[in-house]
């Protein structure tokens, strides 16, 4: 008999061990979190991209999210944490904007209820992008600050920096980013 199949076999209760674990994790998070990632979420930029998506509604996708596919929140701050949860909400928000294009490539017709218009947001999510292959940690921090809504103090804690430097990477970035946000829109 050989040993392989009982190796595969064995290895799967332990990935199955941890997903579930990692799950129950997240589960005991969000809920400790709760008020906190909804309050984010209300200040998330763009929330008219899908009107179907209020703060509970986001918070609560970027929950389901998540537990698809859950991050090891074993060695995680509170503050990561939080940033996991910010960065899973930029990323429905995005996806959404991408599907209301789409619906409009496909002569589509649907009301403007966006306070930034689809095809701004995805010119800023594009020139974040582009910042980001330059200059990862200002990237970090226009999403954080412009994208997410945080405040100088959440991004400082949420990446890890002084809030001086968060101050003034900001500022540079701003100036760099509205560059790129220029230079797509030519």
């Amino acid at each position: 008999m050989s040993t392989q199949p009982q190796r595969a076999i064995d290895a799967e209760p332990d990935d199955a061990a941890s997903t579930t674990e990692d799950i129950r994790a997240l589960d005991q998070l969000f809920d400790r979190l709760y008020d906190k990632i909804r309050r984010l979420a209300e200040r998330v930029r763009w929330n008219g991209t899908n009107p179907t998506l209020n703060p509970t509604a986001l918070a609560n996708e970027a929950y389901m999210k998540l537990r698809k596919d859950p991050p090891d929140l074993a060695v995680k701050s509170y503050d990561e944490v939080i940033a996991i949860f910010a960065n899973a909400m930029h990323q429905i928000l995005l996806d959404a904007a991408r599907r209301k294009r789409a619906q409009k490539r496909l002569a589509i017709d649907l009301p403007e209820t966006s306070a930034l218009p689809i095809e701004d947001a995805l010119t800023v999510a594009a020139a974040v992008e582009e910042l980001g292959r330059e200059n990862l940690r200002q990237a970090q921090i226009v999403r954080c600050r412009f994208l997410l809504g945080m405040t100088t103090a959440e991004t400082a804690a949420a990446l890890r920096l002084g809030k001086r430097t968060v101050e003034r990477e900001w500022q540079d970035a701003k100036v760099r980013l509205g560059s790129k946000i220029d230079s797509r829109k030519e």
